[in-house]
């Protein structure tokens, strides 16, 4: 009986307890938990990342559409240069014939051509200083009508030069939300285009119209044109595309960013852009922005 109790006392000693993990086990976890810290770690920096690297993405768009904002304006530069200057000389030749003409009629009439010559000046003025505003992407309510009007301002003599006859089919639209000065750079683009399409002089034709369904207002810009092949209309949208081998005499086109730009302002307004075009039937490409909603 005594020997029995001491082989059974042995046999206990030799199993483990059913209380106590084996080494084994105790090391398996630690390596699992540590490789489960070290993936959240690694996912949590991978997320950091992917946020810096989207607002360096966003931040880049911006200072892309800023500068080309400013290449479109350099553009102008001559424009607008030659433009002011042109409004200058008629002030400073009728205030001479004011002073040379005592009488009543020629003063009455050097006054009002003065006084038109300096409220043609402060126009050009308003639409450069709108355009060169700050590149803020703060949204407002937007008379399309009046704004088509101050680009038409900076443009006027060049499409008279060039024999374009513009035509306004404006039927009542309500505002839309917009950046203002975005979508001047977009509507001088188009304008610009139309212009350089229509080589011997054409019909420009500006329409605005309400899609009430849609909630959407309609900027249409028709020219008469040489129109686009199918091919060239597959890219247009591309960065550097062009079709033009460089800048024309007024030093405009030829960059190949222009409706690229155009493109991209509109998907930024939650609008959309269309463009119809056949060779030798000119081109219309329509601009949809948002309706502006009444505050709430």
């Amino acid at each position: 009986m005594h020997l029995t109790d001491q082989s059974s006392g042995a046999g206990a000693f030799d199993r483990p307890s059913s209380g106590t993990t084996p080494p084994s086990t105790v090391a398996a976890a630690t390596s699992a938990a540590s490789r489960i810290d070290e993936a959240t770690v690694l996912q949590r920096q991978l997320e950091i990342a992917r946020l810096r690297h989207a607002a360096e993405v966003t931040e880049l768009r911006r200072q892309v559409l800023e500068a080309r904002k400013l290449a479109g304006l350099g553009e102008l530069l001559g424009t607008t240069t030659h433009e002011f200057n042109n409004a200058l000389t008629t002030i400073l030749n009728y205030a001479k014939l004011g002073l040379r003409h005592r009488d009543q009629p020629t003063r009455d009439k050097a006054l009002e051509r003065i006084l038109s010559a300096g409220t043609r000046a402060a126009k050009i003025t308003a639409s450069v200083l709108g355009m060169s505003r700050s590149s803020s992407a703060r949204f407002e309510p937007v008379n399309l009508n009046l704004l088509i009007e101050d680009v038409l301002v900076l443009l006027e003599r060049e499409l008279m030069k060039y024999r374009v006859q513009v035509e306004r089919e404006f039927a009542p639209v309500p505002k839309v939300s917009a950046n203002p000065g975005q979508i001047q750079q977009v509507l001088l683009n188009l304008l610009v285009n139309a212009r350089q399409a229509m080589v011997g002089g054409g019909r420009l034709i500006l329409r605005l119209s309400h899609d009430q369904p849609s909630g959407l207002v309609d900027l249409m810009v028709r020219d008469t044109g040489c129109g686009m092949t199918p091919d060239v209309m597959r890219r247009i949208f591309e960065p550097r595309f062009s079709t033009k081998s460089g800048p024309d005499e007024t030093g405009k086109g030829g960059t190949g960013l222009g409706l690229s730009a155009c493109k991209e302002i509109v998907d930024a307004h939650r609008g959309r852009i269309r463009v119809e075009s056949a060779p030798g039937k000119g081109t219309a490409i329509t601009i949809r922005l948002p309706v502006q909603q009444p505050a709430s």
